[in-house]
């Protein structure tokens, strides 16, 4: 799946380069922002692994369709156009100062205005980010309508699956701030409902649904493929919350203990402060690190130490069998798809994901 992947991150990033240096000529001429943004989106979105997009390939391949560029490459690039909208903005709201091993987009503006000698740098960074990826939003949007070797129908299907989606995650976005910002306790269920909507159908129903709309599958067909997302969605969800606990900078692309800092309403959070609940010194111990601005690697380790030895780890992997088992059954269960294996792999992918 891994080679899958930089096969498919090579067509796109070659697509979303001419794209977005040759083809998006009018919008150039008439303001004076747009080569500015069309070369920070570039850059941004080049950085990326390109999920997403290699799924849109995956998804029409389960119905029949491959390597059919013409059609699926406009889609899957318009994918990783939404991303960086979502990152970008992602960005601003967490107060996250890196992506992908480089300053946000909203950090590079605020250092144009400093230079600039804007008379609020900071807003200024932030405001120009947020229009930076409203334009990656609808040239995403773009892309899929114009991508003339899709059927208009299912064009049209395309745009009402990408609206449905991309809404779903601005309320679960505001479901997250929520969480990050108010004391309040959270269940399983609510934080599971944050990773289903936050990340998982976006990351990978909306590619798979994607592709098998391209390759004309039934909504039947689509709606199915799009559970099996949620499920491959969540393992990703709960796979990124331990990198960016137990991986390196260098790795995850952004300081690590960011989520401790803001006070991410993950599993592992939750599950920590309920098996610290009977321990006050412990628990008084987590509840003046999470949520703290500036916690440094000592702190980060602390924690660390603290998920392993009280078995948090655990518990978090096994809700990670759970849902892979929920997605094999789901699988096993799909018709009109011959050749499963693509999805097992995809599996297989999430579950060992490292990066």
């Amino acid at each position: 799946m891994r080679e899958y992947i930089r096969e498919k991150r090579k067509v796109i990033d070659e697509f979303l380069t001419q794209y977005l240096e040759n083809e998006v000529t009018e919008m150039v001429r008439e303001q004076p922002w747009g080569s500015d943004v069309l070369s920070r989106l570039r850059e941004f979105a080049g950085r990326g692994k390109m999920i997403r997009g290699a799924l849109v390939y995956l998804g029409a391949s389960l119905y029949g369709v491959s390597d059919d560029s013409h059609s699926i490459t406009p889609v899957a690039a318009s994918m990783e156009l939404l991303q960086s909208f979502l990152l970008i903005h992602d960005d601003i709201m967490d107060e996250d100062e890196v992506r992908r091993g480089s300053p946000a987009v909203f950090a590079q503006y605020r250092q144009l205005g400093s230079e600039m000698r804007a008379r609020n740098a900071q807003r200024f960074g932030e405001s120009m980010a947020i229009c930076a990826g409203d334009v990656a939003v609808f040239l995403a949007t773009r892309l899929i309508a114009g991508a003339a070797g899709v059927e208009p129908n299912r064009r049209i299907r395309l745009v009402s699956l990408v609206s449905e989606e991309i809404a779903r995650v601005g309320l679960a976005q505001m479901d997250d701030i929520y969480q990050g910002t108010v004391d309040h306790a959270v269940t399983a269920d609510d934080v599971l409902a944050l990773y289903r909507y936050k990340t998982g159908r976006y990351t990978f129903s909306l590619p798979l649904m994607a592709g098998a709309t391209i390759a004309g599958a039934s909504e039947s067909d689509q709606e199915r493929i799009g559970r099996i997302g949620e499920a491959l969605g969540i393992i990703f969800q709960i796979k990124d919350d331990e990198l960016e606990l137990f991986g390196d900078e260098s790795t995850i692309g952004k300081p690590v203990g960011s989520d401790i800092s803001e006070d991410k309403k993950t599993l592992h959070r939750m599950f920590l402060f309920q098996e610290s609940a009977q321990d006050d010194e412990s628990s008084r111990e987590i509840r003046r690190l999470f949520g703290r601005p500036g916690i440094d690697a000592r702190e980060v380790e602390r924690v660390r130490e603290l998920m392993v030895r009280t078995g948090v780890t655990e518990r978090v992997a096994e809700v990670v069998d759970r849902f892979a088992q929920e997605c094999r059954d789901l699988i096993s269960a799909l018709q009109g798809v011959e050749d499963k294996e693509p999805l097992e792999h995809l599996l297989a992918f999430n579950l060992e994901r490292v990066v």
